[in-house]
């Protein structure tokens, strides 16, 4: 899944161009700045933890589709509304530049003005890091009910990573939209993830891969993802599940509580980061979700 050779080469791309890329700091036109957090998350949502804390979705993944073909106008919808980091949606999409792919920027104004034919034509939507609650709360809920039909009934694809997974599950909201996310999947609000057991701002994260490679990936606030049947494609040092991939009606749904994505800047923050960006993972993700070819899993 991941090749050396591709980190070296995308890496040396980006290192100087994300240079002066915004920082966790900074704000965008409509949206919040930060590395990602789950702290106004967790202030507000209800315990909704199922009996065993390492397992908070063990709901069966749904089936795939009996076919895996569908037709779209444009790769991807790239989300940089309320509640997205600047710094991150950038690194976003210039990986997906980079692997010449066609895309479009849709801001929360944007995402509500569309309609359910209009999100279908794209293949991919890419939610990235940033604040869970400013998403939901930038969206109304005719959109993000919009969004879920989109993916479950209408087949495209789903790339959540930090605040991206945390609005992505959620319990089945009938024919009404999730108080908190999109609940594109059904299942137990997402747990956040404490590297060591603390909850430091921001930290360094060893991953395992289910096809034998390892990462040091930027932590900043993200949960553990689901331990779908079949699902789990990277883990934690804990065992905890890192990235989860799973069929949600028609559409292919990729989760990551890590950011592969971020750019240099973060790790002034994060910490040591022993073997460099990681952006050729982010554009694996990317590549797996749009071409709806499950990763290898453990």
């Amino acid at each position: 899944m991941i090749l050396l050779n591709r980190f070296r080469s995308i890496a040396m791309v980006f290192a100087l161009a994300m240079m002066f890329a915004a920082c966790s700091g900074n704000r965008s036109t409509e949206g919040s700045g930060g590395g990602g957090s789950a702290e106004d998350l967790i202030a507000v949502l209800p315990d909704t933890s199922p009996s065993d804390p390492q397992n908070p979705n063990p709901d069966t993944p749904d089936s795939p589709p009996t076919t895996n073909d569908r037709e779209y106008t444009t790769d991807v919808l790239l989300f940089n509304g309320i509640g997205i980091s600047t710094s991150d949606w950038q690194t976003t999409e210039q990986i997906i530049k980079s692997e010449g792919l066609s895309y479009r920027l849709v801001n929360s104004s944007q995402l509500n003005a569309m309609s359910l034919d209009q999100m279908t034509k794209f293949g991919l939507m890419v939610f990235p890091g940033g604040y869970g609650n400013q998403i939901t709360n930038g969206l109304s809920s005719e959109t993000r009910i919009r969004v879920r039909q989109a993916v479950r009934e209408r087949g495209v694809s789903f790339l959540g990573i930090c605040a991206g997974a945390w609005v992505t599950v959620g319990p089945d909201p009938g024919a009404k939209s999730a108080s908190y996310g999109f609940a594109i999947v059904t299942g137990s609000i997402l747990k956040l993830f404490l590297p060591g057991g603390r909850q430091p701002t921001a930290d360094m994260v060893d991953v395992s891969f289910a096809d034998g490679s390892k990462r040091n990936l930027v932590w900043w606030g993200g949960p553990y993802t689901p331990e779908w049947t079949g699902g789990v494609v990277a883990r934690y040092d804990t065992g905890q599940p890192a990235i989860s991939q799973t069929w949600a009606g028609k559409g292919f749904v990729i989760v990551s509580g890590p950011h592969p994505e971020a750019p240099q800047s973060w790790r002034n923050t994060a910490g040591y980061d022993s073997d460099g960006l990681d952006y050729a993972v982010a554009a694996d993700l990317i590549q797996a979700a749009l071409k709806r070819q499950p990763l290898p899993t453990f």
